[in-house]
């Protein structure tokens, strides 16, 4: 190589070097820009906007770790009755009840973060009743072996720190937002009422009473995660995940048992009523389970066992109690709308303390007009109607 040739290499990599700084300098104020507009970490935006009435959906792709969100809403909403427990509470709605309710579901994991929960919602906030659904594994140590542990409440990472600012970079190269998102800050596509990429893009997120909305897969707009309920079938017939086979217990773990009997107790002794329920399953997991009931004496025994300990608990985990089939399921463990409108029923029917909360003429409409959906059509939410999003021969329809 001529010698002359070298300072001309040297520029050539100093001004390459100064160009990718120069597009990273300018990249991070986009990339702040970016998450500020698409709301992804907008939590007291959405919660303002949410507890002063506004129909915002928070559908946040930075974190799934929703606790702080739900806790702020909680405290500026301040419900009479509130429900609460893992992901399978969460689509119990604001409008079937009279009173101010908020739904706190999706924060509770485990018996030990449904305490934590409980007292970080009670610092801010003492509600009426309580609505309290239970998840079998809840009672099994294979799920969480340690249920009278202090644990606080899991926290969330809406913030724009480093993991949060790739994010946008990240989803773009991997195909998951397109150009037109990723230059929504500058073309003005961005929604004011929806706050994250998720509630952008396809109204997914949590609305204004905190229940949560599963727009794309209902509306046919993404596949479902649990198509033909196959992914949870495979759990239950391995005993993996919260489908964890207890071959050797004789039933509910008694220390779990105990742990829920506090947490009970104690929510009474503050003056509150507690609804509690066994949480549903769509027909095809629940018979799948029966088939292997051996192996799940935490689910068959349950309401037994708790009965044993002077809970009165609903058990709905076979949806055929209350009227239900598959096509009411998003997925094996997750019912929809519908079916929770019905959870309400039967327990209003069980427990007659309950009356003086729910609003039972919206209940029995959406049972008798929508039976067989996964959701009751909301013109605020999305104008796409539901379909079989399941491929399971399900009957849906646009109008009444």
């Amino acid at each position: 190589m001529p010698l002359d040739s070298k300072p001309y290499l040297k520029r050539f990599f100093l001004i390459l070097g100064a160009c990718v700084a120069l597009a990273c300098i300018l990249a991070l104020p986009y990339t702040v820009l970016w998450l500020h507009q698409s709301g992804d970490v907008a939590v007291e935006r959405a919660t303002k906007a949410q507890a002063a009435g506004v129909f915002a959906v928070f559908g946040s792709g930075v974190s799934q770790d929703f606790v702080d969100y739900k806790l702020q809403l909680y405290a500026a909403a301040k419900p009479q009755i509130a429900a609460l427990g893992s992901s399978r509470v969460m689509q119990f709605r604001g409008a079937y009840f009279r009173l101010p309710f908020m739904n706190v579901g999706g924060t509770a994991g485990n018996l030990a973060v449904l305490r934590s929960t409980l007292e970080a919602m009670l610092a801010s906030h003492k509600p009426k009743a309580v609505i309290l659904g239970l998840d079998f594994w809840w009672f099994m140590p294979k799920w969480e072996p340690h249920p009278f542990n202090e644990v606080p409440p899991t926290s969330g990472s809406y913030n724009y720190g480093f993991d949060s600012l790739k994010k946008p970079w990240t989803w773009l190269m991997e195909g998951k937002i397109s150009t037109k998102d990723f230059f929504a800050p500058v073309t003005g596509n961005f929604r004011p009422d929806r706050y994250g990429i998720m509630a952008q893009q396809t109204d997914d997120g949590f609305g204004p009473d905190g229940s949560w909305y599963y727009t794309a897969e209902i509306t046919g707009q993404r596949r479902p995660f649990d198509y033909k309920f196959t992914d949870t079938l495979k759990q239950v017939t391995h005993g993996i995940k919260a489908f964890y086979w207890a071959t050797k217990a004789p039933g509910p773990s008694t220390e779990h048992l105990d742990a829920f009997a506090e947490i009970y107790c104690k929510l009474r002794a503050r003056g509150i009523t507690v609804f509690p329920f066994i949480a549903p399953l769509s027909v095809s997991v629940y018979d799948a389970m029966k088939e292997r009931k051996e192996h799940y004496p935490h689910l068959f025994l349950l309401r037994e066992a708790l009965a044993e300990r002077g809970i009165d608990v609903v058990d709905l985990s076979d949806p055929r109690i209350l009227g239900a089939n598959d096509c009411e399921f998003v997925d094996g463990f997750h019912g929809g709308e519908v079916t929770y409108v019905r959870v309400l029923r039967d327990m209003a029917d069980r427990w007659p303390a309950l009356l003086a909360y729910v609003n039972m003429e919206r209940i029995d409409a959406a049972i008798r007009d929508w039976k067989g959906h996964a959701l009751v059509p909301d013109s605020r939410l999305t104008a796409l109607p539901e379909v079989d999003f399941m491929e399971i021969a399900c009957e849906k329809r646009t109008k009444k």
